[in-house]
């Protein structure tokens, strides 16, 4: 089975973006930073705790920016390139990127990333597979329903169990720009001690330490509303052999990763 994000849902209309202005002394260029993943792990949360640094120059609104999925497609054009890096303005000393969630999951995206931004450091949150897969499938379910056009529930359920296959995901990372370039931070380990991991991810930066505004620390932002739906027996024992081979190898890949915090996965640390 591919882990592609591409093919799974036909590709979402976007409106066109206007180029951020670029004030008297500032520039312009490749991303210091990309968030590449995962959906459902509290990044846009995160994504406003980084903006909120004072050398951080980006806007919430301005987080999935999705211009490396055109490259994919379209290949790496002059034109493509120039609207990337006039995305990215910053003042002098400051950085700037993005957070696009689907990065992750797509093949051909760290190879691109590689290229077009040789120099950035790369950002991923990693939540509890089976948890994520709950929280995924449930909002896909979600925005199928205001669909026009209804897509089949194998779709769904096919987009939301290749998002969590997190080892090989990973290993694509390192295998494009080195391990020293990839911070795997953990959803769980975010959630209850938010201010040490932010304090990490700044680190990881390059960026002095910032004490953000406490309510922006504890308000989570986009979170799953209702009832996610329990799963059969039969469904999390086919999701657990899916993922525990996916979890076994970024155990060897992040060796501070905390399976005691994924009780389904927690055996796999002995």
């Amino acid at each position: 089975m591919t882990d592609d994000a591409g093919p799974a849902a036909p590709p979402r209309a976007r409106r066109p973006r206007t180029a951020p202005a670029v004030l008297d002394g500032w520039s312009v260029g490749p991303p210091d930073f990309i968030g590449v993943g995962v959906h459902k792990a509290g990044t846009t949360w995160w994504w406003a705790l980084l903006v909120a640094h004072p050398q951080v120059d980006g806007v919430p609104r301005r987080k999935e920016l999705h211009l490396l999925e055109r490259m994919r497609g379209s290949g790496l054009t002059a034109e493509l390139l120039d609207e990337y890096y006039r995305a990215f303005p910053r003042a002098p000393g400051h950085i700037a990127g993005e957070w696009t969630p689907r990065y992750q999951a797509m093949p051909a995206i760290p190879p691109i990333i590689a290229q077009v931004a040789p120099e950035a450091r790369l950002l991923t949150i990693v939540r509890e597979p089976v948890e994520r897969y709950r929280s995924g499938l449930k909002q896909w379910r979600d925005e199928n329903r205001r669909r026009s056009e209804r897509r089949d529930e194998r779709a769904g359920r096919r987009e939301a169990l290749m998002r969590g296959f997190y080892g090989r995901q990973v290993q694509r990372l390192v295998d494009a720009v080195g391990q020293e370039r990839v911070l795997v931070l953990q959803y769980e380990r975010c959630v209850r001690q938010p201010r040490e991991e932010l304090e990490r991810t700044f680190r990881f930066l390059g960026l002095p330490p910032f004490e953000p505004d406490p309510a922006l620390v504890t308000r989570r932002v986009n979170p799953t509303i209702g009832d996610k739906g329990s799963l059969s027996s039969d469904e999390e024992k086919r999701l657990l052999a899916e993922y525990e081979p996916e979890v076994r190898h970024l155990a060897r890949l992040v060796p501070d990763l905390d399976l005691a915090l994924w009780p389904r996965f927690a055996h796999l640390a002995s």
